[in-house]
């Protein structure tokens, strides 16, 4: 069921009846100021975060790069009757985390940063062409924005810290003034302290009565991957306005919910108003994520019928709607489009090239780019990650070090990937090393990331440590370190962990389940895993899925328990895979139950006629019951099938260097010396059993 398709969902929410009727009086309070002409939404806001850094934030840095972004705008910084001033800033603080008051702090007269050219880079630029600007830039009129800003800044700080319902009339200040705490919801850096502010203005009536209100909440919530309460804010707003409908879309696509973007879409449509091009953007990366090739047709047709040029957004985002929907043509035709170099289409491109394996071609793409961009180099490492090219990805990254180019955190997320499949505890606190040595923001995606190279790599303790640390955790985060507690067998550590989510606020989902079902298999904690799977279904409204039965049919047969899981087996709504058969078969051969065993195997082997290891796993079990026959028989079928075996690998890290060791492998480098310690361990071993 979708998100928008259960009306009982929003009752939840503490916002409940925040829209219901109000009086008249109050839905007009601080609609009298001026919209800021300014987008400041969607500017480049790394001219500062790429220069004014924590933790020590230099003066002189700090002051320089907000100048260079500022100086265009401080006609209209400085117009106290619109709110561009607090609308910059509070950008600026999404998407720098800096503290309080910061700029305004340091950039005074008589300290470092406040002197001001002669020009401001803006016009200076245009001067170099022949052509003068008329945006003047003194450090009077920085100042008195500064005056404004630390105004917002320490009445937004102290608000947006307080755990007391405030006084309305801090709320709703004046009609020329947007209250402070709207503008710290941006200041906002956990879930918490936006479930803070939600409270203050239900208890307050600002929600109801400041139309920006809503719109802020909503956004702050999508920022925070809290799409659930996006979704109850969303509902309870009045006649809706493209940029809300962009903000709610936006969420769902990039959170877990693509189809419920689309749906809300289509309701978009219907309300008749008309998509524009982040509307197109947000929409077409849904019909990618879930390789919706008629609906991304659809979308593309309807760009096309309504006059819309394309910008570089949508063309990236139409190619890859039709990669990754296995529509590779398409997507070269609309990179054929372009008559110049265009780093964003070629980078789509590579992604889509990558997701239908074509590494040849991605590669191709990506050495004949005249101006490669960090997204470039991570499109192709993330890429190479996919197709399971763990040691490829390491040495892009080692080229890409040697290009000058610091890598993204798309990119450091997959080199963490690859490090905790290959193995390479070393590599992987290299890499840890360096994003502490050059202040790249630890989000909450990249520390997952951290914490899950951490347990694939054998050291779990370092990333419990992080996990610990982590000011805020969302279900891939929690996931990720029930699943490495699951992998060490510390069941009841994991049980603790479930239960500390769902206390924090988060609830549980498939994947989550998967990991807890897994946990109780391999600790053979029956009872726990029972409950787990029907508190799943009962408490949280999640259908068992093939993963699900098959982690209880594991659990049981690893138990003994072979009649419950046949009967479990005989429950399942749709027919068993393979996995679930493998599972049954392992078991019956552990305990000898032959009637179940030939079940499992007559099954499977219609699943998989040619998978020699399941022959062979059926022999096991019959050479272990003493039925020659049998065993004479599946040795027979092994003979005249072409059957196809998994040699079994296992990588291990020495000195910095990863080894790859695979069954029956004669082709090592160091081939030789391995066998000859192995035939000397063996001589050890048997000198000892003599003895014994």
């Amino acid at each position: 069921m979708g998100l928008f398709a259960s009306p009982s969902f929003a009752s939840t929410f503490i916002s409940d009846g925040a829209f219901e009727s109000h009086a008249s009086t109050g839905r007009n309070l601080l609609q009298t100021k001026k919209a800021c002409p300014v987008n400041f939404e969607f500017l480049n806001y790394t001219i500062i975060t790429s220069q004014c850094k924590g933790p020590q934030y230099p003066p002189s840095s700090c002051c320089g790069a907000f100048k260079e972004f500022a100086c265009p705008y401080t006609d209209v910084l400085n117009d106290l009757t619109n709110d561009c001033a607090s609308i910059m800033f509070s950008y600026i603080n999404l998407y720098g985390k800096y503290p309080p008051g910061l700029f305004a702090n340091e950039c005074r007269e008589g300290k470092e940063g406040l002197a001001c050219p002669a020009l401001p880079p803006s016009e200076l630029a245009d001067e170099k062409n022949g052509t003068a600007s008329s945006i003047g830039c003194s450090c009077e009129e920085l100042e008195n924005c500064f005056d404004i800003i630390n105004h917002y800044y320490q009445m937004a700080s102290s608000l947006a810290m307080s755990p007391l319902p405030m006084d309305r009339n801090l709320l709703l200040t004046t009609s020329t003034t947007t209250p402070a705490t709207i503008i710290s919801l941006r200041m906002c850096h956990s879930f918490q302290e936006v479930k803070q502010l939600h409270t203050q203005f239900v208890v307050s009536g600002l929600l109801g009565h400041h139309p920006l209100c809503a719109r802020r909440l909503l956004e702050a919530y999508v920022t925070m991957s809290q799409i659930y309460y996006a979704v109850s804010i969303f509902e309870r707003i009045p006649s809706p306005d493209v940029f809300v409908y962009n903000t709610m879309i936006r969420g769902l696509t990039m959170g877990t919910f693509p189809h419920d973007s689309l749906l809300l879409y289509k309701e978009f449509l219907l309300g008749y108003l008309k998509p524009d091009n982040y509307t197109y953007t947000f929409v077409l990366k849904a019909c990618s994520r879930l390789k919706a090739l008629s609906e991304g047709q659809q979308v593309h047709c309807q760009i096309i019928k309504a006059g819309i040029v394309p910008d570089t957004h949508i063309h990236s985002s139409l190619i890859h709607t039709y990669a990754n929907s296995g529509s590779i043509d398409d997507a070269e035709r609309i990179l054929g489009e372009f008559s110049e170099e265009n780093t964003l289409a070629k980078n789509a491109m590579i992604s889509g090239y990558l997701s239908e394996g074509h590494v040849d071609k991605a590669r191709t793409v990506f050495d004949n780019m005249a101006g490669k961009d960090a997204a470039s180099w991570s499109a192709l490492m993330t890429g190479y990650t996919k197709n399971g090219m763990h040691a490829e990805a390491l040495v892009l990254f080692q080229e890409m070090m040697v290009s000058n180019i610091q890598p993204n955190e798309a990119a450091l997320v997959s080199l963490l990937s690859a490090c905790g499949q290959l193995g390479t505890l070393h590599q992987g606190r290299w890499i840890h090393a360096y994003i502490d040595k050059t202040g790249v923001l630890m989000s909450t995606k990249l520390t997952t990331a951290l914490i899950d190279m951490y347990a694939k790599c054998g050291s779990i303790e370092c990333g419990s440590e992080l996990f610990q640390k982590m000011a805020r955790r969302d279900i891939v985060t929690w996931g990720v370190m029930i699943s490495a507690f699951a992998i060490y067998g510390h069941a009841r550590k994991c049980f603790q962990l479930f239960e500390e989510m769902l206390a924090g606020g988060i609830r549980p989902n498939k994947v989550i389940f998967v990991t807890i079902l897994s946990a109780c298999s391999h600790a053979g904690c029956v009872e726990e895993g029972r409950l787990y799977f029907s508190q799943m279904e009962h408490d949280f409204g999640i259908k068992p899925s093939m993963e699900h039965y098959g982690c209880m049919v594991d659990l049981l047969g690893r138990a003994g328990l072979l009649a419950e899981a046949e009967e479990l087996i005989l429950s399942m709504p749709e027919k068993p895979n393979s996995v679930i058969w493998g599972s049954l078969l392992s078991a019956c051969r552990t305990h000898n139950d032959l009637k179940r065993g030939t079940w499992a195997f007559e099954n499977l082997i219609e699943l998989e006629p040619t998978s020699g290891d399941r022959y062979k796993l059926a022999g096991l079990m019959f050479a272990n019951a003493g039925e020659k026959e049998e065993v004479i028989k599946i040795r027979k079928m092994i003979q005249e099938k072409e059957m196809e075996t998994t040699c079994g690998s296992s990588f291990i890290e020495v000195e910095g260097s990863v080894h790859e060791f695979t069954v029956r492998d004669t082709v090592h480098v160091k081939a030789r010396e391995i066998h000859g310690m192995m035939k000397g361990v063996n001589n050890v071993l048997e000198t000892a059993n003599d003895f014994s």
